[in-house]
């Protein structure tokens, strides 16, 4: 009798141990799987990329890959270079809001009404496809009516690689028409991971950031707008956001080089007659080592 015991005891031993060790099998494979699939999802977010030009001096470290589904918004700074090949202006816009005051990093108690200067930004849609080109495009659009019609420069906006000098655009003179694929040699793209945001930095013919041309711009955006507003809603609860709602404005890079090095979370500026707060997110972006280098400053000392 205790012979036959044991031999059950033994057989319900090993079936347990072979269930165990399958188990264990079957959780390894799991787990090597997801880790294969991660390692798989290169980041469609593209990767920070040196700068080009006179500030190429300054090294930056490769950042680590993030997975392509990992950000979470968006934002476009269009930019134009100088003859030199420095950074001289940026576009920025403007808007209202009501924020908290600790926000910012003022005294005041509570919330206050602030004029902010941002970076064109918003949060990925699935339409995008986790394609962070498609929602820092589409976000522009939505916010700015494609002021200027710059987003097409999106479409052809190299941010995987670093430019040479072969691949520079050819100047262009001023009755020159410009290239439906011109595309800058110095873009450069970065991921903020406390706002799990991805920047593009993309460059522009500098004939975009001179002044005139108010008119059709204008005609443009009411177009845009009526686009916006006629597109068929996916649901009958879907609610529609906000259109056209920032002021777009060429600054000097001067500008956005003070409001780096500028100790104040929320750098003052003056913005279309009015004084202004840079928004702490765009701040804090402007000051990674990435950003500088594209300004032309030097590391920021430890």
């Amino acid at each position: 009798g205790s012979l036959q015991n044991m031999g059950k005891i033994g057989k319900k031993k090993a079936k347990a141990e072979a269930k165990a060790s399958t188990s264990s099998n079957a959780k390894r494979k799991a787990s090597d799987a997801e880790a294969s699939t991660k390692k798989a999802k290169t980041a469609n977010v593209p990767k920070a990329v040196q700068p080009k030009g006179p500030e190429q001096a300054v090294k930056i470290e490769a950042p680590a890959e993030v997975p392509e589904d990992a950000y979470r918004a968006a934002a476009v700074v269009f930019f134009s270079r100088d003859a030199d090949g420095k950074v001289a202006k940026v576009l920025v816009a403007s808007e209202e809001r009501k924020v908290s005051a600790s926000f910012l990093g003022l005294e005041e108690k509570g919330k206050v009404s602030q004029r902010l200067v941002v970076f064109p930004q918003g949060r990925k849609e699935k339409k995008d496809k986790n394609d962070a080109v498609e929602t820092a495009k589409r976000e522009y659009i939505e916010e700015t009516l494609d002021w200027g019609g710059l987003s097409r420069y999106l479409d052809f906006a190299d941010f995987e690689g670093a430019a040479d000098e072969a691949s520079k655009p050819a100047p262009i003179g001023p009755g020159d028409k410009i290239p439906v694929t011109w595309t800058g040699s110095s873009n450069l793209a970065l991921y903020f991971a406390p706002a799990a945001m991805t920047v593009l930095f993309c460059e522009v013919p500098a004939r975009e950031a001179e002044k005139g041309g108010e008119e059709a711009r204008a005609k443009r955006q009411k177009e845009i707008a009526a686009k916006l507003q006629a597109k068929p809603k996916p649901s009958p609860t879907y609610h529609v956001g906000k259109v056209g709602h920032v002021e777009p404005e060429w600054i000097s890079a001067d500008t956005l080089r003070e409001v780096a090095l500028s100790p104040d979370k929320a750098p003052a500026v003056h913005l279309q007659g009015h004084e202004c707060r840079f928004f702490p997110t765009n701040v804090s972006i402007l000051r990674l080592p990435e950003a500088r280098a594209w300004l032309g400053l030097p590391p920021q000392s430890k």
